[in-house]
This record gives C-alpha cells, sequence and structure tokens, in this order.
C-alpha cells in the first residue's frame, strides 16, 4: 500500500471514531429522554454530560456545556411532560400573517387580523 493510501486509511479510521463517539452518544442521550420519569433521570444525565465533556468531538463537548446549563429546564420538561410547542407554532402562524398582509395601518388592526384568522371565534349568527 502506497504512503498516501496509508494516510487517507488512517485519517478515514480517525473520523470513523468521531463519528461512531457521536452516534453513541446521540442514541445514549436519546435513550435517557425516552424512559419513564424518575429521580435518576438527573444521574443519567451527568453521567451522559460527563462522557460527552471526556469525548474527542469538541462538538459534543459544546452540547456537553450547553446540556450542563440547561439541566434543570430539561429534568422539568422530562418531569411534567410540558412544552411550549403549540405557542410557537401560533406565534410562526402570526408572523406569516404579518408578511402576508404587508404591514397594518396600526396595533388594533393586526389585532383584530390575528383575532379573526387565530382566535377561533364563532362566526354564526
Amino acid at each position: 500500500m502506497t504512503e498516501s493510501r496509508q494516510e487517507k486509511l488512517m485519517w478515514l479510521r480517525a473520523q470513523m471514531k468521531l463519528t461512531s463517539q457521536c452516534w453513541a452518544l446521540k442514541e445514549l442521550a436519546k435513550d435517557i429522554w425516552n424512559r419513564p420519569w424518575s429521580e435518576e433521570r438527573r444521574s443519567d444525565w451527568q453521567r451522559w454530560l460527563a462522557l460527552a465533556a471526556n469525548s474527542d468531538v469538541p462538538m459534543m463537548k459544546n452540547a456537553a456545556k450547553t446540556i450542563g446549563k440547561r439541566l434543570y429546564g430539561i429534568l422539568n420538561a422530562m418531569r411534567h411532560s410540558v412544552s411550549n410547542g403549540n405557542a410557537e407554532a401560533l406565534n410562526s402562524k402570526i408572523r406569516l400573517l404579518r408578511i402576508k398582509a404587508r404591514g397594518y395601518r396600526n396595533r388594533e388592526r393586526f389585532k383584530l387580523g390575528v383575532m379573526f384568522h387565530y382566535g377561533k371565534l364563532n362566526m354564526a349568527f
């Protein structure tokens, strides 16, 4: 095998190692998230954070820092199974309404437009 082919092979092996570490950490995080709630989830996440922080992947180290900072909120979301997804979806629809209308004359007309389109008003007389 030529020297350049050996270098390429070594590079590929290194890339596969990083990819496999990322995949394993992702699957472990997914498994922790999907488990039923118990007080052990905090220690599960802390073990995951230690693994990610000690990995060879810089992006996983960054993810571990971010998750570590927001762990309290993540645990609350797991415990209470509450999401603000519906509110975010409504905000997105309101933004699209504003874009489609190309602006309203004043704030009151904008409020009326939002209520008309998304207020679930009963229009039957």
